[in-house]
């Protein structure tokens, strides 16, 4: 019977970005990217990623100094020099750690401050600088599966929302001016924006709903100039009433600014 492990083949996929020339992937005849493992300030030692266990077992295996100890007056016998460089082309690279040189690459691929380790950790922006991302197969159907699990939970939310409720969070979510607009326009609307931004719906269903109402009465006021917006201020019938949307909300919220608003509204609700 055979125990052994099964190897894993680690993808290490380019970030897709808009070239001057617009070609993508395998078309494109962008320069690959030359992976160096670099001197960490915050260690004062090699970005290694190696583990002290696993630098001894690869350099018996490559016979080569894997140690991450840096000397500015000297550079480093294995780092420094070319084959230690990993090259990245502008598509997908397969790496596989039973491959005692392979290994070694995936590891300092991991430790880079230019190889997000996660499509998950890259979409959380942990990896500003990223531009390669690490794939891994079980992480993906991972995130596939919670992104159909938020839209599952959002739909069902929304299924016990009134549709003045819905045409709100619509409102704030897409600053669009519902004002006419069709059932079937709303319901196409609600779809995308729960597609698009979940967490964000899920945000604001948690809100209390009169202010919820607040925020969605200010955008449609803007929309159709009952209050004017200049920069980030706003302001009805000259006056100022807040420097900014956040303060707007407030101010509507307030009971001593009950008078304006009660005509704010009626103004809303006669057009």
């Amino acid at each position: 019977m055979n125990l052994k492990p099964k190897s894993m083949l680690v993808e290490v996929r380019p970030i897709p970005t808009k070239k001057w020339h617009e070609k993508e992937g395998a078309e494109s005849f962008t320069q690959p990217f030359v992976s160096e493992v670099l001197y960490d300030p915050e260690t004062g030692a090699y970005a290694t990623g190696l583990t002290e266990v696993e630098q001894k077992k690869y350099e018996g295996l490559l016979g080569v100094d894997l140690s991450n100890t840096f000397n500015a007056n000297q550079p480093h016998p294995y780092w420094s020099s070319a084959p230690a460089r990993i090259k990245l082309p502008n598509q997908t690279t397969i790496f596989n750690d039973e491959k005692a040189s392979d290994f070694v690459k995936i590891k300092n691929l991991k430790a880079s401050k230019f190889c997000a380790n996660s499509q998950k950790e890259l979409d959380e922006g942990l990896w500003p600088e990223a531009l390669f991302v690490i794939h891994d197969e079980s992480e993906e159907i991972e995130l596939k599966a919670s992104k159909i699990q938020r839209k599952n939970k959002c739909v069902a939310i929304a299924a016990k929302m009134s549709l003045e409720e819905q045409s709100n969070v619509i409102q704030i979510m897409s600053d669009k001016s519902l004002h006419g607009r069709s059932a079937n326009f709303l319901s196409v609307e609600l779809d995308k924006q729960i597609e698009e931004n979940p967490a964000e719906f899920i945000r604001l269903t948690k809100m209390d709903k009169a202010e919820v109402y607040v925020r969605a009465t200010i955008l449609e006021a803007i929309h159709r100039n009952i209050l004017i917006k200049e920069s980030a201020a706003i302001y009805y019938m000259g006056e100022r009433l807040s420097n900014d949307y956040e303060e707007c909300v407030a101010w509507f919220l307030d009971p001593q600014n009950a008078k304006m608003k009660v005509t704010i509204m009626e103004k809303l609700t006669s057009k």
